[in-house]
């Protein structure tokens, strides 16, 4: 019986990653890293889960436009993501979070050696900040100056009522157990659908250890009405900047899929980039 129950309990998990995935996922042209001539603090750009560099083509031109000169990549690709290119899905940002973390430290070190610039700035959407901040919490605080987020998952996402069941898993004692048969069947899907869900473990154990690291000017730009976010306006973290898009513009409805496109989301998240820093 108890077996029984903990199938039907991945099956719904499985079923709810493949949500979780659809839920992110978009879609952009094509995606230009900028010269490094002249390059002062050049920006890192950093997509969401289920998505590529590609997202950002629609801010090269505004970013150029305010002399600040970005850098996209693509990361998190395992074997489901190369499938999914060959089919002409540009999905990435799958694999775990510790492991793309490493493939963002790597391309900070390659903008920096490129650039000769000391610090790097960076501009997050998602699941891409969580990405970001596991690498300058763990090894890169001193290589970077300013972390802008939009749609922070700081707390992580509730879809599908996962992050739900995962607390009530953990008050149970059973979190464990259940990760334990889980994994094995998640993992080379989406590593990073699992952790991201409210209460998993990764963000158990990141919000332990806690998020913002002195020296870094952290900035936070949400909608109220983002949708992924567990609480939009408890969402960020003690020590950042929040910038709510309907403080702005209380008429703004702008959900976690459409604020890549929208034009205040945009501009809020640009002039939080090119405010002049401290330190």
């Amino acid at each position: 019986m108890k077996l029984r129950e903990n199938a039907g309990r991945v099956a719904r998990v499985v079923v709810a990653t493949s949500s979780i995935v659809a839920a992110v996922t978009s879609f952009g042209v094509s995606a230009a890293a900028a010269s490094p001539s002249t390059c002062a603090t050049p920006t890192v750009l950093v997509h969401d889960l289920a998505s590529s560099e590609r997202e950002w083509d629609g801010w090269l031109d505004e970013l150029g436009g305010r002399g600040v000169c970005a850098f996209a990549f693509t990361y998190g690709a395992p074997e489901a993501s190369v499938l999914l290119q060959q089919n002409g899905l540009a999905v990435a940002g799958l694999s775990r979070i510790e492991d793309s973390a490493i493939e963002f430290g790597a391309f900070v070190g390659s903008v920096r050696e490129r650039t000769g610039a000391d610090r790097v700035q960076v501009l997050a959407h998602g699941a891409g900040g969580l990405v970001a901040q596991q690498w300058i919490a763990h090894a890169g605080a001193e290589d970077v100056r300013t972390l802008v987020t939009v749609g922070p998952l700081w707390n992580g996402t509730d879809i599908a009522g996962l992050g739900t069941i995962a607390a009530v898993n953990r008050s149970l004692g059973i979190y464990d157990a259940l990760a334990v048969v889980e994994k094995p069947l998640l993992e080379p899907i989406c590593a990073a659908c699992g952790q991201i869900v409210a209460n998993s473990g990764y963000m158990h154990d990141a919000a332990r250890t806690g998020w913002v690291v002195p020296g870094v000017r952290y900035v936070n730009v949400m909608s109220r009405y983002d949708g992924l976010m567990t609480d939009p306006l408890s969402a960020a973290v003690p020590g950042s900047e929040n910038v709510i898009v309907q403080g702005v513009d209380p008429s703004d409805r702008a959900n976690h899929l459409q604020l890549m496109n929208d034009p205040l989301v945009r501009r809020l998240a640009l002039t939080a980039l090119t405010a002049p820093a401290v330190g």
